[in-house]
């Protein structure tokens, strides 16, 4: 009798974990449908962003704007900054100084790189204003000891010197579940100068 007991308790909190399960896998999908029809439209600088309703605002500053997710407890955060740069630096040595000054090491294997604004942004005169454009993706360790899911986006037009530096970071796990919103919100960004 004490093994059947056992049993259905072990089976119970089996059931209840299996119901939490697909009730999560519910509403992340629920979310994923929704995101461009529920999304509110965002200004930063010359850029207007779809921004999903449950990312909120954390830190706002001049030339700088980061979310959080404020309904769960996500290991999470996507920030759009914008960076004046007279010198005009090259995107490939300001993502080397990234990598080196934060000590990150992406995995190999697990990295995706893109440099075609084609393959970043939706909108054609986008694609055709943004010139120089770099999207690096994917795990890896931040200062040996921590594992995190980084997606870094960094691009700039002709006319100005300044470029924009996009990340989103979580952990592991976490950047799969936030991280499609992400990019989707940066693929249908558009850029105010264009429509004026």
């Amino acid at each position: 009798m004490e093994s059947v007991l056992s049993n259905l308790w072990d089976w119970s909190i089996l059931t209840l974990l299996i119901v939490g399960a697909i009730y999560t896998l519910r509403i992340i999908r629920q979310e994923s449908t929704d995101f461009l029809e529920e999304s509110y439209l965002i200004q930063f600088g010359q850029l207007s962003l779809p921004i999903p309703q449950w990312w909120s605002i954390s830190r706002q500053e001049n030339q700088m704007i980061e979310f959080k997710r404020a309904d769960t407890r996500y290991d999470w955060f996507a920030r759009f900054e914008y960076i004046k740069d007279e010198g005009h630096t090259a995107l490939t040595d300001i993502l080397h100084q990234k990598i080196e000054s934060e000590e990150l090491d992406y995995d190999k294997d697990d990295v995706v790189i893109e440099t075609n604004s084609a393959h970043l942004f939706k909108n054609k005169e986008t694609q055709l204003y943004f010139t120089e454009v770099i999207r690096v993706e994917g795990k890896a360790s931040l200062r040996i000891e921590e594992r995190v899911y980084l997606d870094l986006y960094l691009f700039r037009n002709r006319k100005d010197s300044g470029y924009y530096m996009c990340e989103s970071r979580s952990s592991v796990l976490n950047g799969l579940v936030e991280g499609p919103f992400f990019e989707e919100c940066l693929s249908h960004l558009n850029v105010t100068e264009i429509n004026s």
